[in-house]
């Protein structure tokens, strides 16, 4: 058969996500094998070092995309004997580096002449998928990673922990939404789930509220406009961290498809705005339960909450179709 037909019967495509999928489960099977606190313990048995510096794509600020094509970069690495490095972006000073916001999960000792290699890989074929939310097995394994390989630097510790204890520390029971709008409602990325609508999810909370109490809702979302819908639905309730609204700009903008291309007229925005962005859904992930659409920053909350949650629903919708 010849390559073009190959192509066209989309044989190669289903091979390779058979393959992908078969090369997982050695990956997946080795984080199962792990301690709930591996870190420390891998620090000082591994003697090797693999620097991580390339990711899956040209990352010029902080998403849990990008998160999560680290973490599973770090998985692979383990696997295969060595202590990650993570070192993506390190000639571009401008974009985003790990060491904005996080340590480097592994303390590699300085004074200890070890062999290092560069990690061959910019993806790897274990990593977070959105259906994982709705699996607590996933959730419990992808938590043990986030937990233990998501570092935080002191700075972006203690603005968290500042927002947390202004903002959610002093309520009780909190009920965490999140809600996307601007480009993911915009452009329906295909592949990528489809979200609910605003009333939707107003609707939803409305019932479980009416039998379930919270002292505040806690919602995060990058638009101005679902804050005041939410804040008009529920006076009083709304609580959101301190940070930038995209769609002030977004809508204004027609040269504008994406929110990585907003950005606010203040010094070190690219740094501020992934850190606001880390903070809420960190935030999240505190919160007594969460309900909202299905999109990486729900999946990080989630994980990063490790089936603690009281209460929750993510709506499932499927995924946006692929275009012909």
């Amino acid at each position: 058969m010849k390559l073009i037909e190959l192509y066209q019967k989309k044989i190669y495509p289903n091979l390779q996500y058979l393959f992908t999928k078969f090369d997982s489960v050695k990956y997946r099977n080795y984080v199962v094998s792990l301690p709930e606190n591996f870190a420390s313990d891998i620090s000082q048995k591994y003697q090797k070092v693999m620097r991580i510096c390339e990711g899956e794509y040209e990352y010029e600020y902080f998403n849990f995309c990008y998160l999560n094509n680290v973490l599973s970069l770090v998985i692979f690495c383990l696997r295969s004997g060595f202590l990650p490095s993570i070192e993506i972006n390190h000639s571009k000073s401008s974009q985003i580096q790990w060491t904005w916001y996080f340590e480097q999960p592994f303390h590699i000792e300085p004074t200890i002449p070890c062999q290092e290699e560069i990690c061959p890989r910019r993806s790897a074929s274990f990593q977070p998928h959105f259906e994982d939310i709705y699996n607590p097995e996933m959730i419990k394994l992808w938590g043990k990673i986030y937990n233990q390989c998501m570092c935080f630097n002191t700075s972006t510790y203690s603005y968290i922990q500042e927002e947390y204890r202004s903002l959610i520390s002093p309520y009780k029971r909190v009920l965490g939404i999140i809600c996307r709008g601007t480009d993911y409602t915009s452009l329906h990325p295909p592949g990528h789930p489809v979200q609910p609508s605003v009333q939707e999810v107003i609707s939803y909370c409305q019932e479980h509220m009416k039998n379930t109490p919270y002292d505040a809702i806690y919602l995060a979302t990058e638009e101005r406009k679902i804050r005041d819908a939410f804040a008009a639905a529920f006076p009083g309730k709304i609580l959101e961290n301190k940070r930038k609204y995209y769609d002030d700009i977004y809508y204004s903008d027609n040269s504008i498809q994406y929110i990585k291309d907003v950005h606010f007229q203040r010094e070190n925005d690219d740094y501020l705005s992934g850190l606001e962005y880390l903070s809420s859904i960190t935030l999240l992930s505190r919160c007594t339960s969460l309900v909202g659409g299905n999109c990486t920053g729900t999946m990080a909350a989630v994980f990063l909450n490790s089936g603690r949650y009281e209460h929750v629903h993510i709506f499932d919708y499927g995924l946006y179709p692929f275009k012909e």
